[in-house]
């Protein structure tokens, strides 16, 4: 029965997003290479910012996702915290970035959360029930969302067929976060920890890889390769249809391989990090099939991860019974010991 009612919410939440992407079709960003705005630190200003998309060398991830400005928020306000963000876009509103914060009553633990693209609504329940356990939960906004966005459109802004437009949001949203987790350390907590669902998982993912001082990473049916999250998402078609006539899924991969978590496996077979999975069997959004491979090399590497495989689709890993079973999965993940 619960099975039944999943597909019947992520059929409910696909014809939502396929509507909306209706509505919004005439203000979708079409194709563009412009790798000059993935690497522009501001903008209005680095025009001409050079750089290749073309992802050969570790190296130049790790350079590429380097922190740029001192972790300092700019305000601290009851349970919110402001900060400044290291890329400065065009959109002010996009500029600043606020976390909300639940406080776990100690300096044990922290989580920093990341949202799923096209979120409208925070994760309160879930901030709440890992607070009340001792762990502080962090929300972070992504680029674009909540009160970074200026209207209802500008999530597409995030994501989109500009694949220098979107290598450059995703980089923000890592160095967003890379500064809430330096800054929970200049707190003195003693272990960070991140999770993410869909897209916002792919941004923990990054920021687990490139971030020493996390311990523990979970990724919640997260896209491993953009690329392919693009070409076999039931709710990218659209999408795919902007970027198709101009490239093959072999070209967008090395266009997009400095945010694909598959070219970053290697930063998560880091010692000291722990990270889990959480799939759902029915996803048609975020497929299973790319959190395979990456899960099989870090098992080849001996970083075996924890793996938690739900008789769900993609948005119903949220309804219950499957949002409390993650839940408490999770709990136990995290109260574990770091290997």
């Amino acid at each position: 029965m619960f099975r039944y009612l999943a597909r019947r919410h992520d059929r409910k939440y696909i014809l939502r997003t396929l509507q909306r992407q209706r509505r919004t079709d005439h203000r979708s960003i079409g194709f563009g290479y412009d790798a000059s705005l993935a690497f522009a630190v501001n903008e209005a200003e680095d025009r001409y910012a050079s750089g290749e998309l073309t992802f050969t060398e570790l190296s130049k991830g790790e350079r590429f996702f380097s922190p740029i400005l001192p972790s300092e928020p700019l305000n601290e306000k009851g349970n919110i915290v402001l900060f400044q963000s290291d890329i400065t876009s065009i959109d002010d509103d996009n500029n600043t970035f606020e976390c909300r914060v639940t406080g776990g009553g100690s300096k044990e633990h922290a989580l920093v959360v990341f949202h799923h693209w096209y979120a409208r609504n925070r994760f309160s329940k879930f901030a709440r029930f890992f607070a009340a356990r001792g762990i502080t939960v962090v929300e972070a906004t992504l680029p674009y969302h909540f009160s970074r966005g200026s209207d209802d459109y500008s999530e597409e802004k995030f994501f989109n067929a500009n694949l220098g437009r979107t290598v450059r949001s995703m980089r923000q949203a890592v160095l967003d976060g890379r500064k809430i987790v330096r800054w929970l350390h200049s707190q003195r907590y003693r272990k960070i920890s991140v999770v993410g669902m869909c897209l916002g998982g792919t941004v923990a993912g990054l920021i687990a890889a490139q971030e020493e001082m996390v311990d523990k990473a979970v990724l919640m049916v997260s896209p491993m390769s953009p690329a392919d999250f693009v070409w076999t998402a039931e709710t990218m078609k659209s999408l795919r249809g902007r970027i198709e006539p101009a490239m093959s899924l072999k070209d967008l991969r090395t266009a997009w391989g400095l945010i694909s978590l598959e070219m970053h496996t290697w930063g998560l077979t880091r010692p000291g990090l722990d990270v889990m999975f959480v799939l759902g069997r029915d996803d048609t959004i975020a497929r299973p099939e790319a959190s395979d491979r990456v899960i099989e090399v870090l098992t080849k590497c001996n970083r075996s991860p924890e793996v938690l495989r739900l008789n769900c689709g993609h948005s119903s890993v949220g309804i219950f019974p499957y949002n409390m079973i993650a839940a408490r999965k999770m709990l136990r993940f995290f109260k574990e010991s770091p290997t």
